[in-house]
């Protein structure tokens, strides 16, 4: 005797099987964890990318700082002059040996040093002196800091800006010969008169 199951099958067609639901439920979740991986490197990302620019900042700041004290070390070892130019339009500082006793003429021929340059994370925006003159890109095209074997000529601060726009200071301090970096724009010591010391 044969025993037709054809129907008994019938209503049993329209559920899926338990392994291919599982299959289904594993893909989804391996989508969601790609999904928090991809999320997770992103801000991991955007995290590194401002501490690299930060670094390349503070690097550039050191080697600037760096060819300042040279000039200052250079000069009291030696009988030489020295000077720190720096550019505006070219975004540029150079270290310059020259003999002459002119200041406001520095033969070609004398020796460049060494010559460095700002970029977008690191931007000279202006200079003042101790004496109070400023100098800025729309009013000189270059600063110079002269260094002699007695210190600098005239101190003063240098102000540079981070790739965000916030600006720092180098100050370069003619009494106490320290030269130092230090957030924001800060205020440098004024000049005194003979008729103001009260001693």
């Amino acid at each position: 005797m044969r025993i037709d199951k054809t129907f008994e099958g019938a209503g049993c067609q329209a559920t899926v099987p338990a392994d291919v639901q599982r299959r289904a439920f594993v893909l989804v979740e391996m989508l969601l964890v790609l999904i928090m991986v991809g999320l997770m490197t992103a801000l991991a990302m955007l995290n590194f990318s401002s501490a690299f620019t930060k670094a390349k900042f503070d690097r550039e700041v050191n080697n600037f700082i760096n060819v300042l004290k040279m000039a200052q070390n250079a000069a009291a070892e030696s009988d030489k002059r020295y000077v720190v130019i720096l550019n505006f339009d070219e975004q540029s500082y150079t270290l310059r040996q020259f003999d002459s006793l002119s200041l406001d003429v520095i033969p070609e021929e004398d020796a460049i040093i060494t010559t460095g340059y700002f970029s977008g994370e690191c931007y000279l925006d202006w200079v003042m002196f101790d004496d109070f003159e400023s100098a800025t890109e729309e009013t000189a095209y270059e600063a110079r800091f002269y260094a002699g074997h007695s210190g600098w000529q005239y101190g003063g601060k240098i102000v540079l800006l981070d790739v965000d726009g916030n600006p720092y200071s180098v100050v370069v301090n003619r009494l106490s010969r320290v030269i130092s970096l230090l957030p924001g724009d800060v205020e440098i010591l004024e000049p005194q008169y003979p008729e103001d010391v009260p001693f």
